[in-house]
């Protein structure tokens, strides 16, 4: 110890600040994780309620979220949220102002294991309620339930914050990559969904061809079969009288051929003997003997 090179000084109490470097980071980290436990994202500006939470566990003003979106001005950095949708509100419970805080304002605490939400403790938010507790309690105490309003937690996410620099970049770049998978998807579904509506309505187009060509089809024959009946009744209208005279008469002398009494309904032999049997029958100013 004499400055005179011949003495290496190896006791922690003179290395104390050998790794200033380690430290100082250590330090920034604990700031940079009460600063995310204080204020927005987004705006920088103090957290008030309502306050959402992304999948990367930022805490934002939901009014200030909102106005970035509609004006589509979103930073690279929270490119993630494309809607309200990407994001949870957050279920804050809040202390008293009187309790420990300096400045007397209330503070967001944890109702299970009573820490206080200062960034220093890591705390989740359950995704299906919005939640926020510290991770000690649900370590702490196992179940399937919300350890604050009882709903059930099957198929929740817990969605950590405060995440180091590190960590957020690889879940970031997961999240970007399952949205882009997961847009693929959709736009092939609704090609293929599009396909099918073309088949279809080729289809009912053909069948609505087919059925109009048999109405047609249908039409002209009951137009044929008219055209032909009309046809036939002009022909039995316009048959000359000589000739159904003649046909009567030769049906009339068939008949005499056939039967004796169908031609004595014709006779007007008067050298015949009448008989008090005989009937007599006046037909169309001719007198006829029915015997």
């Amino acid at each position: 110890m004499g400055n005179d090179g011949g003495v290496i000084a190896v006791k922690r109490k003179f290395m104390r600040h050998g790794n200033t470097k380690a430290r100082s980071e250590k330090v920034s980290q604990e700031a940079l994780r009460v600063q995310k436990a204080q204020t927005c994202a987004i705006s920088e500006e103090s957290l008030r309620e309502p306050i959402v939470v992304c999948e990367l566990g930022n805490l934002y003003n939901k009014q200030a979220l909102l106005e970035h979106l509609l004006a589509k001005t979103m930073p690279e950095k929270f490119q993630h949220i494309m809607s309200l949708k990407d994001v949870v509100t957050c279920r804050f419970s809040k202390q008293k102002a009187d309790s420990t805080s300096s400045n007397g304002a209330s503070l967001f605490y944890c109702p299970v294991s009573m820490l206080e939400f200062n960034g220093k403790q890591p705390f989740v938010v359950v995704s299906t309620c919005g939640c926020v507790v510290s991770e000690r309690s649900l370590k702490e105490v196992q179940t399937k339930e919300c350890l604050v309003c009882g709903k059930s937690m099957d198929g929740a996410k817990l969605i950590a914050l405060f995440l180091s620099d590190e960590n957020y970049e690889l879940k970031q770049k997961e999240i970007l990559e399952r949205k882009a998978q997961e847009k693929l998807l959709k736009k092939e579904s609704k090609k293929n969904k599009s396909s099918k509506k073309n088949a279809a309505d080729t289809a009912d187009g053909a069948t609505a061809d087919a059925e109009e060509n048999g109405e047609e089809t249908a039409k002209k024959t009951k137009k044929d079969k008219k055209r032909k009946a009309e046809g036939q009744h002009s022909s039995a209208a316009h048959v000359p009288a000589s000739k159904i005279v003649k046909d009567a008469t030769s049906a009339i002398q068939k008949e005499k051929a056939k039967s004796a009494v169908f031609a004595s309904l014709f006779s007007k032999d008067k050298s015949e003997k009448k008989s008090a049997n005989d009937l007599l029958m006046t037909v169309g100013g001719m007198r006829y003997t029915l015997s």
